[in-house]
């Protein structure tokens, strides 16, 4: 005899669907879309990977990426973990300073570092170079920003923070067993911390890592501004040189996406697997189990002059860059009073190219206002699903909300233009394709806050209201969601300021009059107009720093580990 489905598992089904749809659908595009010369063309043909794969410049691109991404992900490693050390394992003092000044970087946007280290390492005029010709009375500048070594030096500054918190926490909970063993058997502090302590946190730190390599590979804002500058082009903005082609190479860029899509999901199977064999490398246990403090005595003061000259050139140098740009009269004019003005503020509110920027900065809130609704609301019934269903397909739900993670902003921009160029999904130059893609790259991270507080919720209110008779959209509703607020409000603020700062996927599907804060700092770079970069540089800055402090305020977290 036929059964009904009941409420609850066709809104399981439903919600199976729709992240099905929203992911796989733009994939299976993007896939077609490679084997195909136009998206209206009938035939099929590997003449758009022939033709990649044979071009000149192919191979300077190839070589460029692997030398990039292994150079950010070393340099990030070597950061980010004696960052973690230092707060996790040492007596260092002010050590919640130090696990502030580590993420600083994480929280604002690349494209914000990017430009600001433009200006500071521009050798005929940089700042950092002005001040070092005047220092040394020497007319060669210290260094050149525009090179490898300056793309992979700002990328490991931005990237640092992934390390730092995947480690911190294995630090932080490690079993002292070990490490109190060897002590026992003689062996010193720093004997025990190099083959006992470090080998021990190898899973995280390997997990931050492959984590780091799958985010180099993604960014675009900084390769874009650092890299281009120098006639330096990797995967992400030689895509971006296919897609503002006249006419665009649609075909092209599909057929380079398939790799690099395929790279990020081996190094995100393998950053899953590093960090499955971290959990039997810790514990959370009480306070009489924690490992004990390293005293460093003197070399504290290394430890936190490492920890400041990091905030120093990867936030302050910066920030006091954006700063100067936004009030200073001319660039070059020391900052005194007589050479400080608000006529750039004034020019970007009323003038004629102040009324892109303020459209921008409107798109950008409409966007990222209804992408973060939507996203949350949508990862709020996965999270459900996945953290309190019995359904056998729960395990496929939680798989399919993952995978955006290891799809780069660029390859989800050319799976959309794929996906809704045509009929019955016609979304090209319009808001809604950016929308879309908003919330198909950021749904793995509202799936997660909201999944951790659910987690922690007893399911016992949830059964004594369905034995009252209450329906599942009742618990639900007046249950589960008022007990779970805190994640949820956490992560759209997460959704919301992750969405203000995108630019991957942002620079290759905005449109006329479709532009947001992204598109448009980079464009005012590119015209010269360093006041302008500056004061949008700035709003970035403070609408990401406002939105995590929010965050914080709200889930009451003082620790690094709980804004992530």
């Amino acid at each position: 005899m036929f059964r009904v489905p009941s409420t609850v598992r066709m809104l399981e089904w439903g919600c199976l669907l729709v992240v099905g749809f929203i992911v796989l659908y733009p994939l299976f595009w993007l896939l077609l879309g490679s084997v195909k010369p136009t998206p209206a063309s009938p035939e099929f043909t590997l003449d758009a990977f022939v033709a990649i794969y044979e071009a000149e410049y192919m191979g300077e691109v190839l070589r460029n990426t692997a030398v990039m991404s292994i150079g950010v992900t070393i340099l990030s490693v070597l950061i980010g973990v004696p960052l973690a050390w230092i707060v996790g394992r040492t007596d260092t003092p002010f050590k919640d300073y130090i696990s502030m000044i580590a993420i600083l970087p994480f929280i604002m946007p690349p494209v914000v570092v990017a430009v600001a280290w433009a200006y500071l390492g521009t050798p005929r005029v940089g700042f950092v170079n002005l001040f070092w010709k005047w220092l040394a009375d020497t007319k060669d500048p210290l260094f050149d920003i525009f090179t490898m070594g300056g793309l992979i030096f700002v990328m490991a500054l931005s990237l640092a923070p992934y390390v730092f918190i995947f480690t911190v926490t294995a630090f932080k909970n490690m079993d002292p067993t070990l490490e109190n063993a060897a002590h026992i058997s003689g062996a010193s502090q720093w004997q025990t911390t190099f083959r006992i302590t470090f080998p021990l946190a190898a899973p995280a730190i390997l997990s931050g890592a492959l984590l780091v390599f799958i985010q180099s590979l993604e960014i675009f804002a900084i390769p874009a501004t650092i890299g281009v500058s120098g006639g330096i082009y990797v995967f992400a903005t030689q895509m971006w040189r296919m897609m503002i082609g006249i006419p665009p190479n649609f075909s092209h860029a599909a057929a380079m996406s398939i790799p690099i899509l395929l790279i990020c999901g081996l190094a995100l199977w393998g950053q899953t697997k590093a960090l499955g064999r971290s959990a039997k490398y810790t514990t959370v246990g009480g306070k009489s189990f924690r490992p004990r403090l390293v005293a460093l005595g003197k070399w504290k003061y290394v430890a936190l002059g490492f920890a400041g000259t990091y905030l120093l050139v990867s936030a302050i140098m910066p920030l006091l860059t954006l700063i100067y740009g936004t009030f200073i009269s001319n660039r070059g004019r020391p900052p005194i009073p007589e050479f400080l003005t608000f006529d750039h503020i004034r020019e970007i509110i009323t003038g004629d190219g102040g009324a892109v920027i303020l459209r921008s900065i409107e798109n950008s809130l409409i966007l990222s206002f209804m992408g973060a609704t939507i996203g949350i609301a949508l990862s709020a019934v996965v999270a459900y699903f996945v953290v309190r269903s019995t359904w056998r397909f729960r395990g496929t739900l939680d798989f399919l909300a993952l995978i955006p993670v290891a799809i780069p902003g660029a390859v989800i921009a050319i799976a959309m233009l794929w996906a809704y160029i045509r009929e019955p999904f016609n979304l090209y130059h319009t808001l809604w394709i950016i929308l879309l893609a908003y919330i198909t790259r950021f749904l793995p991270f509202g799936v997660k806050a909201v999944s951790n507080s659910i987690t922690q919720i007893h399911e016992e209110l949830e059964r004594a209201a369905a034995v009252s008779g209450a329906n599942w959209g009742v618990v639900f509703w007046k249950i589960l969601v008022p007990l779970a607020m805190p994640g949820i409000v956490a992560g759209w603020i997460i959704l919301f300021v992750s969405m203000m700062r995108e630019l991957s996927a942002s620079i290759m599907l905005f449109s006329s009059n479709k532009e947001v804060i992204g598109t448009i700092l980079i464009q005012l770079y590119d015209e010269g107009l360093f006041s302008h970069v500056c004061i949008l540089s700035l709003i970035i800055v403070i609408l990401s720093l406002g939105s995590v402090a929010l965050v914080r305020w709200l889930t009451k977290q003082t620790d690094v580990e709980g804004i992530t």
